[in-house]
């Protein structure tokens, strides 16, 4: 077993606590007659829509939420049209920061090449991004000088972010060179190259860097592979031999991994599934994945679905779209017209931590889709947007269709999975329009606090272009069903959650049983997000039970922990965004730390039991104001349970309005 080497992380921990017509045509394409006012002329937005709402400055390969102000977006070296003058000169700007309230963008300083990096977060909520490609010039060519843009390599590269809400954070970055034979080892830098690597948090809230190759290409080979795991902080064993990443050759690239409940990774590349321990090295097979290739650059969506006390927080694993051509050309090019190829349109679920895992099929998708994202929404349903109907992600000068791109049909429809409606019912479309903007290769999309969706970039080319598909720094937000009803509001949100332990209170005003009943608290981590993938998304719902005082009209709702069992590996420590979601109708969410928000094992602890569920009947002394509420009957009992004579009660109290409308709504 491998253990951290305490004397790295104690040097990290001052830093760390901070042309051709189209196959097929494009689906749901914009034509005018589709056109839609995006507001009112009171400035409302239209739900089931997108808004046009700024401009990114860079294309944005690469973004994450930092706070409840800013997101963070990175992209690839190239000619932005933003300028910064940074640590090595004066050159494009390839990263910024997002005020999404006042959609405006400060430019940050990030000098070595992020082209394909992997990121996550740590369980002190400082944000990491590794690995990239060596630096370019003009059109995306490999240069060992300075050339147009001074980017240096990115290949070992590590930069961490503390994000702040003062426009005062800035990358903390290693220093690397032009020439790759120079860039291996020092501060901030990992043991080898790593273009296209996953990363994925731990129980412990360290980070784990699995593969990728060692310069760019369309897939891996035998000379490019880095088929190793290496730790964030580093570890003693540094860098450790994974044969899986050798046996799903040559499509290994952001190897989809998940930590599990039960502390196993799942890994999945090309058509091979295992569990593997990372504490033993013991490598366990599971089924091989069916109908298609899910894994970059088939690039399907996938996700985890929402871990709720209903399901008593078992993992089911989601894959939806990718591709199954007849050959993965080789590190250059593809090597044949990949654009011609029809997008999948299957999804799978698994089971990792059953007794005997397998994929079944689920609900396939309206049309195939590769490059899709799934971005999960406060009332567990998923918003599934971007992507191609033909070919896959990446890009040559092959030019097999329109412009360098791989994809082609861009999908402009959305749609919505509702992973708990019962089967052949779990997509629907209906009231939905489609954007405005195709949002290909290197375009992603990130939940707000506010419960909508952000969406920017898109660039399936090697460096920045207006020629179609052209480079995308517009951004635009979506806005779901519920995003102009009445917000709850309520009170008493901790600033840290632990892993068991004593339950948290809520208070609510105005509230009666039946929306109450009809509440729930659940946790949302975003995510890295890059090439169609949420590194580290992930939804949680807490256990809660209510009181509720007829005579005031209050209801305190109470909230368990995490739960202790099995603790960090459920959902691992870092910041999290909290939504209390009345009847599917989200509060504006509240960032909130998970576990110790420092790195190391997390303490662990039984959850105290919850109340029960208690009415308090209106008081003998209650003024004449308060005794239309009810009578003086009052019942406590399980969840969702309550007397007769409770139910007399209730039938006396003005009825509140908790039934929000929604064409979604009637039929999710």
């Amino acid at each position: 077993m491998t253990s951290i080497n305490f004397t790295s992380l104690l040097s990290l921990l001052p830093l760390l606590a901070l042309a051709s017509a189209f196959p097929s045509p494009p689906i749901g394409n914009p034509t005018s007659e589709w056109s839609i006012s995006k507001r009112d002329p009171n400035g409302t937005v239209t739900p089931l829509n997108f808004e046009a709402v700024g401009d990114t400055g860079i294309s944005a390969q690469m973004m994450f939420v930092g706070n409840n102000k800013k997101i963070y977006i990175l992209d690839k070296s190239e000619n932005n049209p933003v300028i910064i003058n940074g640590e090595f000169g004066t050159h494009p700007a390839w990263a910024v920061e997002y005020d999404y309230h006042t959609n405006q963008y400060r430019t940050m300083d990030v000098f070595s090449n992020t082209f394909c990096a992997g990121g996550a977060v740590m369980g002190n909520g400082t944000w990491v991004v590794f690995g990239g490609n060596q630096p370019v010039t003009t059109d995306g060519i490999a240069t060992t000088g300075e050339g147009a843009y001074a980017d240096t390599d990115g290949g070992t590269a590590i930069r961490m972010l503390n994000p702040c809400t003062d426009e005062s954070c800035e990358y903390i970055q290693g220093s690397t060179s032009y020439s790759t034979a120079q860039d291996t080892g020092g501060w901030l830098q990992m043991t080898g190259r790593r273009w296209y690597p996953m990363v994925e948090e731990l129980e412990d809230g360290s980070l784990i860097i699995i593969g990728g190759d060692k310069n760019g290409g369309y897939v891996n080979t035998v000379a490019q592979d880095n088929p190793t795991y290496e730790f964030f902080p580093p570890r003693d064993n540094d860098p450790v031999n994974l044969q899986f990443l050798s046996d799903t050759l040559p499509v290994n690239l952001y190897a989809l991994t998940w930590l599990l409940p039960s502390g196993l990774l799942f890994m999945q590349a090309n058509r091979k599934t295992i569990l593997y321990d990372y504490h033993t090295q013991e490598v366990t097979n599971l089924p091989d994945m069916p109908h298609a290739t899910r894994v970059y650059p088939g690039s399907a969506a996938t996700a985890m679905l929402p871990l709720t006390p209903a399901n008593n927080y078992t993992v089911t694993l989601l894959f939806c779209g990718g591709s199954n051509p007849p050959q993965w050309g080789n590190d250059g090019t593809a090597g044949y017209n990949v654009t011609a190829v029809p997008a999948d349109n299957t999804c799978v679920r698994i089971n990792p931590d059953d007794p005997n895992p397998q994929y079944v099929d689920d609900d396939f998708m309206f049309e195939g889709r590769s490059m899709g994202q799934f971005v999960m929404l406060p009332d567990q349903t998923f918003w599934m947007g971007n992507g191609v109907g033909m070919g896959t992600a990446g890009y040559g000068n092959d030019r097999y269709s329109v412009g360098q791109s791989y994809g082609q049909a861009p999908v402009y429809m959305p749609a919505i999975y509702n992973p708990n409606a019962p089967a052949g019912g779990r997509w629907n479309r209906t009231g939905l329009v489609a954007s405005d903007n195709e949002r290909m290769y290197h375009s992603t999309a990130v939940l707000l606090p506010d419960g909508s969706i952000f969406i920017a970039g898109s660039n399936p080319n090697a460096d920045f272009t207006n020629d179609q598909w052209r480079t995308r720094t517009d951004a635009e937000r979506w806005y779901p069903w519920y995003y102009n009803e009445v917000r709850p509001t309520y009170s008493g949100a901790p600033a840290n959650l632990s892993y068991g332990g004593a339950s948290f209170d809520l208070t609510m005003t105005g509230t009666d049983e039946a929306t109450v009943q009809n509440t729930k608290v659940v946790l949302i981590r975003g995510g890295f997000n890059t090439h169609a993938i949420g590194f580290g998304q992930k939804l949680l719902e807490l256990e809660t039970s209510y009181t509720i005082d007829m005579n005031t009209g209050n209801a305190t709702l109470h909230v368990s922990q995490l739960p202790g069992n099995p603790g960090p590996t459920l959902f691992q420590p870092g910041p999290a965004m909290l939504f209390v979601v009345v009847n599917g109708v989200p509060a504006e969410g509240e960032f909130v730390m998970i576990g110790t928000g420092q790195l190391g094992t997390q303490p662990t602890t039984t959850n105290a039991a919850l109340p029960s569920n208690t009415v308090l009947a209106v008081s003998a002394t209650a003024s004449p104001s308060e005794t239309g509420r009810g009578s003086s009957a009052s019942s406590s009992g399980g969840s969702g349970s309550s007397s007769a004579g409770l139910q007399a009660a209730v039938a006396g109290v003005s009825s509140v309005l908790i039934g929000v409308v929604s064409c979604f709504a009637l039929l999710s």
